[in-house]
């Protein structure tokens, strides 16, 4: 058995997650409160209680995120659960597969995330929506033929799952033109922040200069990332990969294959919800896919993957 462990980004976070969790295992509060105190706010309070305008608040959600899956992290170790060989983040999750890999400090990567999102509030306003039904190649060709500005394939996340992100006016041209070319469905996305998109570029480099004041040590398990599909272990390489994923594309469906293609063939997700989870299995079916959130699904993962 070769296990790859994944890490979810931006919305898979609702409120009252880890609550279950949270009654056995004392890490999440020291994880949540170490983050609090460096944020000045209650974090573990706007987890349970939201209202639902905060917790999905790019501000809030990032280090919510981050406390979560790291802290689902953590407990996976205490329990005695299988080693990675290979670990990946999507989006956002990156930055909790190098905090689990040893190659970022928590303290650090919270204060990281808090100015990465605030950088990206301060973006130009955009808008983000999911093509459903359409082969990525398809959807690029449109896009090049087509000469379009202010709009950028943002998460590659599915055969058949494209989230694209950018202007207003950019992400409705490319929606219509692909709703015209047979895509199925085209779901906006109830964000203002275009997130992996163009509009990011001048925001990254405000976002370099917080980078650039962060140690990175190389990371104790290799982290697949999202820009290059490509495994880092250099200071100054890790560092640049983050800054352009900002206006870069998640590359999830080549990650997870990429994983395969080294021998991987269990995938097991760390964090609220179920995201990655429901991803892998349209990527490929015939891999072990598991997610772990709650107690349930803890002691379901641990048994499964422990019998494998």
């Amino acid at each position: 058995m070769s296990l790859g462990i994944l890490f979810p980004g931006q919305g898979s976070q609702s409120i009252g997650m880890l609550k279950d969790l949270k009654s056995s295992y004392k890490i999440i509060s020291h994880v949540f409160e170490e983050a609090s105190d460096i944020l000045s706010y209650d974090l573990w309070k706007v987890a349970q209680n939201g209202p639902e305008s905060k917790i999905n608040d790019t501000e809030f959600t990032q280090p919510i995120m981050l406390c979560s899956s790291y802290s689902i992290w953590k407990i996976w170790n205490d329990e005695g659960g299988e080693r990675p060989f290979f670990m990946a983040g999507h989006s956002f999750g990156e930055y909790t597969a190098l905090c689990a890999a040893q190659a970022l400090k928590f303290s650090d990567a919270i204060k990281l995330v808090k100015n990465r999102a605030l950088c990206m509030k301060d973006a130009p306003k955009g808008k983000m929506a999911a093509i459903i039904g359409i082969k990525y190649q398809d959807l690029e060709n449109i896009y090049k033929e087509n000469t379009l500005s202010n709009v950028s394939i943002a998460n590659i996340n599915a055969p058949g799952q494209i989230v694209i992100s950018g202007s207003e006016e950019g992400v409705e041209k490319l929606s219509k033109l692909a709703a015209s070319a047979n895509a199925k469905k085209v779901i906006s996305i109830p964000v203002s922040v275009a997130a992996h998109s163009s509009l990011m570029l001048d925001q990254s480099k405000i976002f370099q200069k917080y980078v650039e004041k962060v140690k990175f040590d190389k990371p104790s398990i290799p982290i697949i990332n999202n820009v290059d599909v490509k495994i880092e272990e250099e200071q100054k390489a890790i560092k640049e990969a983050l800054v352009r994923q900002l206006y870069s594309s998640v590359r999830w469906v080549e990650t997870i294959e990429y994983m395969e293609q080294q021998g991987v063939d269990t995938l097991l997700e760390l964090g609220p919800g179920k995201v990655l989870t429901s991803f892998n299995k349209r990527i490929d079916n015939s891999i072990e896919s598991l997610s772990v959130s709650d107690h349930n699904s803890l002691e379901n993962a641990l048994e499964v993957i422990g019998n494998l």
